[in-house]
């Protein structure tokens, strides 16, 4: 009698066991839910899983609460030890207590353990042996199981000779006498995107039967879920009695984007200058390295076309409709041929390959023997050109591609889309103009000039008094080279031997903004400024006109009335004018700031009193006595100094670092 009251005491202990492992929480939040069920099951929120059965609203005055489920996970010791090694390293953060690195501990010795399932066709069991020194399952522990189950007893000596195999496989010990409204159940949870479907599966009551793989099939196919189902994770989840706790059983594919068109290009779009000196400071101009030289035939580009995208399905095995990848065209330029499936671009004639505006171009060259004046005259040239000598005052290249100039350029405009290369240098007298587009402008000296470029200004000896305009680095960095007076703007960065003179003549360095954009403000600015004077004229003119009426209406004729007219009709245009500018001048200075480089100013040498040096949108920094050898860079919106060391071996040093690190 105390052996039945005992093993019904189990029973029912077994039985309840899952009440004690889940409960249901309402709160404001699920983060408050969850805090409430880990007071209630006595587990840190690490150790919870949950499932929602009612999301919160907000309605107004009115909040419906969070309704969610909780359930323990249950783990073996060796998730305890893990636990046991966190609380010592990180203090219970939960990190090290994962079933993941439960798999990196493999005990020695493993107690052997015992299935039993109950089917429809009999009552099954299988029997796994221990590992080292772990204790043997013994027949008792089966009959007690079988019996905590509320399963009829089957026959010892069969379940004896499991016992002795202790294959692990299952084996039929005696037939199904199932309890009716007993078995296990399922209840199923799709996503609202019908990609996920998980099974909570609840034990079965005494005497009832277990699920088998199709059980849980019927239930998703009642629900009509027929695609990703995953047989070999329920089996798993019906094989190790996943109870209460959501299992993914079935899951949908999701469409995939086609890979974006791209364009590989087989000769180089960018160049990068860098000057080679001798011994004695000369600079070697003849192998700058800047000529991209192509001949007819040559592959300068192709097409990796746009792929199209993979249709996804959901549970309900309907498609679902994918992104095609972005298509982009290889454009051909001039001197190319573009083949016929339009993924081949060829060179149509010998020259060399300039990459303007998205399309690579193969140019010819325009060479002048000499001068350029009036002999010459102005040149305009739909490719490169090369000039022998000089270019005298008031004279103007352009050029879509490179120009070269062996000699000096005076007074004079220079104007191209590729590099601009004076061999010589630039003797202004403030209104030579020499601008790039789209390339590099490499001098020898420049002069009382204004120079503009969105890439890379490269000079040798000297800039003075002149203003230079860069989108990338302006470096002056010859034997003796020093930048002495003007303003003098880049967008990354500014290098000079020495910065100023004794004469401390006023030089501005601006670094880490683009000129290009700075100059947009500027003239956006200036238009604000004649509008806003035009407003204030005719804001005035309205108010006389106003007081004339007031003062004499009898006098007033149909003329002023018109005339009155007129002025708030253009008080209201100019008045959207201005706000306009207002709206191009803040998205500018937005885009700006996105855009904006970490700028640096590098001296060797000295920096004189009289220069000043702004990075970015910082207080400048006026140098007020000599200072020697450093780089000035912003850190916490401050302008700060630390000792000179060159750019590249920054860089690399900044590299060495990064590698180490990693």
């Amino acid at each position: 009698m105390d052996k039945l009251k005992n093993l019904l005491f189990e029973q029912e202990t077994e039985l309840e066991k899952n009440a004690t492992e889940k409960v249901e929480v309402l709160g404001d939040s699920i983060d408050e839910c969850l805090k409430l069920a880990s007071k209630h099951l006595n587990k840190p929120i690490y150790d919870l899983e949950y499932e929602v059965l009612k999301r919160g609203k907000k309605k107004f005055f009115i909040k419906e609460p969070y309704h969610i489920r909780v359930f323990k996970i249950n783990h073996d010791d060796s998730i305890d030890d893990l636990r046991g090694l966190d609380q010592k390293l990180t203090g219970g953060s939960g990190k090290l207590a994962s079933a993941e690195l439960k798999e990196l501990i493999k005990p020695k010795d493993i107690d052997g353990y015992l299935r039993v399932k109950y089917y429809r066709h009999g009552l099954y069991i299988s029997v796994h042996e221990p590992v080292g020194e772990g204790k043997p399952v013994r027949v008792e522990d089966v009959m007690r199981k079988i019996s905590i189950r509320g399963i009829p007893l089957p026959n010892e000596d069969k379940v004896r000779s499991v016992v002795e195999q202790k294959t692990g496989e299952y084996v039929r010990v005696g037939d199904a006498k199932l309890k009716p409204f007993a078995e296990a159940t399922i209840k199923l949870d799709i996503s609202q995107d019908k990609m996920k479907a998980y099974a909570i599966m609840s034990p079965p009551k005494a005497g009832g039967r277990d699920f088998e793989v199709q059980d849980v099939i019927y239930e998703l196919k009642k629900e009509d879920i027929v695609y990703g189902i995953k047989e070999d994770i329920i089996q798993d989840m019906l094989e190790n009695e996943r109870y209460n706790e959501p299992i993914l059983v079935a899951s949908g594919d999701h469409p995939v984007k086609g890979n974006d068109a791209k364009i590989i290009y087989h000769v180089r779009i960018e160049r990068n200058i860098k000057l080679k000196e001798d011994p004695n400071g000369k600079v070697d101009f003849k192998n700058l390295d800047l000529i991209e030289n192509v001949v007819v035939g040559q592959l300068l580009a192709e097409k990796i076309p746009a792929e199209k995208g993979k249709y996804g399905r959901d549970l309900f095995n309907q498609p679902i409709e994918a992104k095609d990848g972005v298509d982009m065209a290889l454009l051909p330029g001039k001197g190319t041929i573009l083949s016929e499936d339009k993924t081949k671009l060829t060179a149509e004639v010998n020259g060399q390959a300039i990459f303007i505006e998205g399309k690579v171009n193969v140019e010819t060259v325009y060479k002048v023997n000499g001068d350029v004046s009036m002999r010459t005259g102005n040149i305009t040239f739909l490719g490169s050109i090369i000039v022998t000598g000089n270019v005298e005052d008031n004279f103007h290249i352009k050029a879509s591609g490179n120009i070269e100039i062996y000699g000096t350029v005076q007074k004079a405009i220079i104007e191209a889309d590729g590099d601009v290369i004076i061999r010589q240098g630039v003797t202004g007298r403030d209104e030579a103009k020499i601008i790039s587009s789209n390339g590099n402008i490499v001098a020898r000296f420049i002069q009382d000039a204004n120079v503009i470029t969105d890439k890379d200004v490269i000079v040798q000896e000297v800039i003075m008094n002149s203003n230079v305009n860069a989108g990338g680095t302006i470096v002056c960095n010859g034997k003796k080279a020093y930048i002495v007076g003007g303003q003098i703007r880049a967008g990354k960065m500014i290098h000079a031997k020495n910065i100023g003179s004794k004469s401390n003549p006023q030089t501005d360095l601006i670094v880490g903004i683009s000129p290009k954009l700075l100059k947009q403000v500027e003239e956006y600015e200036l238009k604000k400024k004649d509008s806003q004077a035009k407003l204030d004229s005719l804001s005035k003119s309205l108010k006389t006109i106003r007081a004339r009426k007031e003062a004499d209406p009898e006098s007033f004729t149909e003329e002023h009335q018109n005339h009155m007219k007129k002025l708030e009709s253009g008080i209201k245009k100019v008045e959207k004018r201005i706000m306009d500018y207002d709206k191009e001048i803040q998205t500018l200075q937005v885009y700006m700031e996105q855009t904006s480089q970490q700028g640096k100013v590098y001296f060797e040498k000295t920096m004189f009193p009289g220069v000043t040096v702004t990075i970015k949108n910082s207080d400048p920094f006026i140098c007020k006595n000599e200072i020697q050898s450093k780089i000035l860079f912003l850190e916490n919106d401050r302008i700060k100094q630390k000792p000179y060391v060159d750019p590249e071996s920054e860089g690399s040093d900044k590299k060495k670092k990064s590698s180490g690190k990693s």
